[in-house]
């Protein structure tokens, strides 16, 4: 018998996606959480780190989903802003009021999980 993964770890957490279905090459992967978009990807090519934030730059609604991770930085594919995928903070702009909305990850074994509020 098959033990099936469970869509929930408590009330914030549920299941995004396989950890092998999230690309290698700093693509970044969109789930379906609780009716919300998330941008899932690991934090640099190759890494076992997963990182998940929102599909949206807040800088004029770019969608990351298009973007890049490249060494723990999102850029964004229209006006090349970057963001920390773990703070969400904007990258070489100083003095910016920007933030991405980053939310934390849990994997076990091969399944993603990430904390909604």
């Amino acid at each position: 018998m098959t033990m099936q993964a469970p869509q929930r770890l408590s009330e914030r957490s549920h299941l995004a996606c396989a950890r092998s279905d999230i690309p290698t090459d700093g693509a970044v992967l969109t789930c379906h959480v609780q009716g919300r978009a998330i941008a899932v990807a690991r934090r640099s090519a190759g890494s076992d780190d997963i990182v998940a934030f929102d599909t949206r730059c807040p800088h004029m609604n770019g969608p990351l989903r298009l973007g890049r991770v490249v060494e723990g930085e999102v850029i964004c594919p229209w006006h090349f802003f970057r963001f920390d995928v773990r703070t969400g903070e904007a990258v070489a702009c100083n003095k910016s009021q920007m933030q991405l909305k980053t939310y934390e990850v849990k994997v076990l074994g091969d399944k993603v999980y990430v904390d909604i509020e």
